[in-house]
C-alpha cells in the first residue's frame, strides 16, 4: 500500500522538493514530479535548475526525448509516467493513480486555497486506510 507523506506550512515547494528528491537520489530512488501543465513542469523546472551546483539534480519534462533516461521527470499527463517508485503531487487535486507508487509526497504551502485543497486530499486517503505521516517543515 502507498504510503503518504504531508508537508504542511511550506513557504517554497520548490526547495523542500530540491531537497527531498535530492535525498531520494542519493538512494538510488525513482522520482516523478507530477504538475498541473506543461507550462507549470517548465517553471518547476527552471527553479530545479536554480538549485545549487552542490546537489545537481538530473531532470527532465517528460515529454523530452531523453526523459527515460533520467530518474526525476517532471509529468503533467498520467500516460507520462515511466516508473512506480515515488510521485511528489504538485498540484491542488488528487492524482488518480497515486495507489501504483510506493510513496507520495504532498506538499501543502501556507495559503488558505492550497490548505483546503491539502486538506481533501487528507481526507481521501485517511478514509482509504492509508498511511499517512505529517510533517511541518519549514524550509
Amino acid at each position: 500500500m502507498t504510503k503518504i507523506r504531508f508537508y504542511t506550512d511550506v513557504p517554497d515547494a520548490p526547495i523542500l522538493m530540491a531537497h527531498l528528491v535530492h535525498q531520494a537520489l542519493s538512494r538510488q530512488r525513482q522520482v516523478t514530479i507530477y504538475v498541473a501543465d506543461r507550462a507549470q513542469a517548465a517553471w518547476l523546472e527552471e527553479r530545479l535548475w536554480q538549485s545549487s551546483a552542490e546537489s545537481f539534480l538530473p531532470h527532465a519534462l517528460a515529454d523530452a526525448d531523453h526523459a527515460a533516461l533520467t530518474p526525476v521527470q517532471l509529468a503533467w499527463l498520467p500516460e507520462q509516467i515511466r516508473q512506480d517508485d515515488l510521485l511528489f503531487n504538485h498540484q491542488a487535486t488528487l492524482p488518480k493513480f497515486f495507489s501504483r507508487f510506493r510513496h507520495l509526497f504532498e506538499l501543502i504551502g501556507p495559503d488558505e486555497a492550497d490548505k483546503m485543497a491539502g486538506r481533501q486530499r487528507w481526507a481521501f486517503y485517511r478514509d482509504r486506510g492509508y498511511e499517512i505521516q505529517h510533517m511541518n517543515k519549514h524550509m
